[in-house]
């Protein structure tokens, strides 16, 4: 199970100021001034300074182009990561459990009474 997931937008400023931190180890997806869209794989991307290093894709609706290179933070307007939203997993889950439980009962009680009663 995956788990119920979203992006969550995460300012350019936040991090430079230290209030957000970029998860190295998960996908990030950033946007610049140019409303130019990236996407990198966990892993195929670090920070320096003030540049943002990676082999990646520049996303838009329509094509996907390999990306290998630079992006200058003052270029950035957001950043994006999935986070894992553990209510809801658990919700779905219990929500799976109880659907199931549910027919079983059902089951088993028209079961019972086609026992009890044949005709």
């Amino acid at each position: 199970l995956t788990g119920c997931t979203y992006l969550e937008v995460i300012s350019k400023e936040d991090v430079t100021e230290g209030k957000a931190e970029i998860n190295l180890s998960d996908e990030l997806y950033l946007t610049t001034k140019d409303c130019t869209r990236y996407h990198f794989l966990a892993y195929t991307y670090r920070i320096t300074n003030d540049t943002l290093y990676g082999i990646g894709a520049i996303e838009n609706s329509t094509i996907i182009t390999p990306f290998n290179g630079a992006v200058a933070f003052n270029d950035i307007i957001n950043f994006e990561q999935k986070k894992t939203d553990t209510g809801a997993t658990l919700g779905l889950i219990g929500g799976i459990i109880a659907v199931g439980l549910l027919v079983g009962v059902i089951l088993y009680s028209v079961a019972l009474s086609d026992a009890i009663n044949p005709n």
